[in-house]
């Protein structure tokens, strides 16, 4: 590919995390498919060596650098600590400089951390920087009580956020707050694009078949209805919440059986439910690839999405909704987390609870269970249609371009 446009693609992510392949690399992929394609990618990533590339990936990978992409591998520094995150915002450095030399002159970031770096780069090299997936990480941490206000991580990665969507020359997020506080609290002049985190609506396609095999494998009867959690217990979510969420409505309908697929180890996963004295037959603890996950989707019959309420909540665009919506499944949600909350309520995909507390919990079953006791193939059918509208690849990628093409116009 012989592009006019050069942009690098900055991730402090592995390229086969989940939350790329899923999310921003199926806007790329787009791109490297299209022989028309004027743009030319150099992508940048932080790999793992505990996640080495399988022969599959490598494919894949071979694949894309035959339709032009180019990729620069750095390593990750694990921790928190100030010094390892310099390390890797060196190498960072380094490696945009060398691109720099070579005619590029834009960056892409994903997310808020990879965001503030891209500023930074930017700034000593004269680069445009779009911000993608922009959301205060740092507020995030604070609500969470990962960060205190006076820490010096929440006030450098707070001031960097700020300065980076200052700086940008487009960003999108998914949320109406995040355009009001960009363009009317810290007046950005920044164009922004409203982009929800997008659904591979073309992967999440439910299949009865699966559902069967999914089930039969796991242990799972004909008559019971399945909760479904995809993620893990702490820091951004509920811990030991979200264990008690399951027991209080496994109380009220024994044939409720909670299927989670998590990266935690079995034992620490079994030590949650176990202090709150769910017996471990009433669950299943999964682990999966991105290429197998939908499996357990189909499996399911009402899933849930286990983020703490808070102020900065609302800028979150949870990956997870569109996909649950897209496979069928509707969900539970508590208030004021993104527009999630909102198509949940006002589109009746799902039901909203003010937090994971026992009152609130129980007063939601009754919701919960008209979704279960719904037609299964009518339920599935309405929610992924909502799924398609508000999440689904096509809607969303025509806005994706658009942003790729006010980052890269003279």
């Amino acid at each position: 590919m012989q592009g006019n446009k050069k942009v690098v693609i900055y991730l402090y992510n592995r390229l086969f995390d989940p939350l790329i392949q899923s999310n921003f690399w199926l806007y790329i992929k787009d791109y490297l498919n299209d022989p028309d394609n004027a743009t030319h990618f150099h992508l940048i990533t932080y790999e793992d060596n505990k996640f080495p590339l399988t022969e599959e990936q490598t494919e894949l990978v071979k694949l894309w650098q035959q339709q032009g992409l180019e990729w620069t591998q750095l390593q990750w520094h694990p921790g928190t600590s100030l010094i390892s995150k310099f390390v890797d915002v060196w190498s960072g450095l380094l490696a945009v400089f060398g691109l720099r030399l070579k005619g590029y002159r834009h960056i892409a970031t994903l997310g808020s951390v990879a965001g503030t770096y891209g500023y930074v780069f930017c700034r000593l090299l004269f680069m445009k920087l779009f911000l993608y997936q922009f959301e205060p990480h740092s507020e995030y941490a604070l609500d969470n009580g990962m960060w205190s206000e006076k820490s010096y991580q929440y006030r450098i990665s707070h001031y960097l956020e700020r300065r980076a969507a200052g700086f940008a020359t487009a960003i999108a997020s998914g949320t109406r707050f995040m355009q009001e506080r960009l363009e009317k609290e810290w007046q950005v002049k920044a164009r922004f694009f409203k982009i929800p985190t997008v659904a591979n609506n073309q992967k999440f396609v439910f299949s009865d078949q699966i559902r069967e095999e999914t089930r039969k494998q796991l242990g799972i009867q004909d008559d019971q209805w399945v909760l479904f959690y995809p993620g893990k217990f702490g820091s951004l979510y509920y811990y030991k919440e979200t264990a008690w969420m399951y027991k209080w409505l496994k109380d009220l309908e024994p044939r409720l059986h909670f299927l989670i697929v998590t990266p935690h180890a079995d034992e620490e996963v079994k030590d949650i439910f176990d202090s709150v004295g769910v017996e471990p037959e009433a669950y299943s603890i999964v682990h999966s690839d991105y290429a197998e996950i939908h499996r357990y989707y189909f499996a399911a019959d009402f899933a849930v999405i286990a983020v703490p309420p808070g102020p900065s909540k609302k800028f979150i665009s949870n990956i997870k909704v569109g996909e649950y919506l897209c496979t069928g499944l509707p969900f539970l949600i508590t208030r004021g987390i993104s527009e999630d909350y909102w198509y949940a309520e006002n589109k009746n995909v799902g039901v909203v609870v003010d937090d994971f507390r026992e009152k609130d919990i129980k007063a939601a079953w009754p919701a919960i269970k008209s979704y279960l006791e719904m037609d299964p193939d009518e339920r599935r059918a309405y929610c992924r249609q909502v799924g398609l509208e508000y999440r689904g690849f096509e809607n969303l990628n025509p806005v994706f371009k658009a942003a790729i093409a006010e980052l890269t116009a003279n």
